[in-house]
Order: C-alpha cells, then structure tokens, then sequence
C-alpha cells in the first residue's frame, strides 16, 4: 500500500510539472508577433508571404490573415482579390 501511494504521488507531481511547463510553452508561443519575413508575387499568378510565428491553428492563421490582409497588400504593393 505505501509504495503504490509512493507512486501515485510522483506520478501526479510529474504530470502537474507537465501541464505547467506545456502551458507556459503554448502561452508564450501564442504571444509572439507574426513576422513577415520575404513576399514573392509572380505576375498574374501566385503570391507566396513567408512568416516567422504564424498561429498554430488553422482558424488562427486565417483570422490573423483576415486581420492584415490590407496592410500587408498595401505595404507590398501588391493587387488585391478584387
């Protein structure tokens, strides 16, 4: 009986420590800033923007994309989907 409670408390102790440290991970990974690093437009095509920090999430890269998809168009002088 006292070595399984021996267990079960270091068990626990071990998952606590990696919640905690998964947590503070995600937490600052999230807080981080996206970086767009080069945008390549090759005409009448494609446009390719490479970007450091992205949202981990799908939902979170499309609604950081529907956030500064204007900024970004016109700091880069690129055309719009009109």
């Amino acid at each position: 009986m006292i070595v399984s409670w021996v267990i079960t408390k270091k068990f626990i102790y071990i998952v606590t420590i990696a919640i905690l440290f998964c947590s503070v991970v995600i937490y600052l990974w999230s807080g981080r800033p996206v970086e767009i690093v080069d945008v390549h437009y090759y005409s009448g095509k494609d446009i390719n923007i490479l970007a450091r920090h992205f949202p981990i999430t799908d939902r979170g890269k499309l609604n950081w994309w529907r956030e500064n998809e204007r900024k970004i168009l016109e700091k880069y002088n690129l055309p719009g989907n009109d």
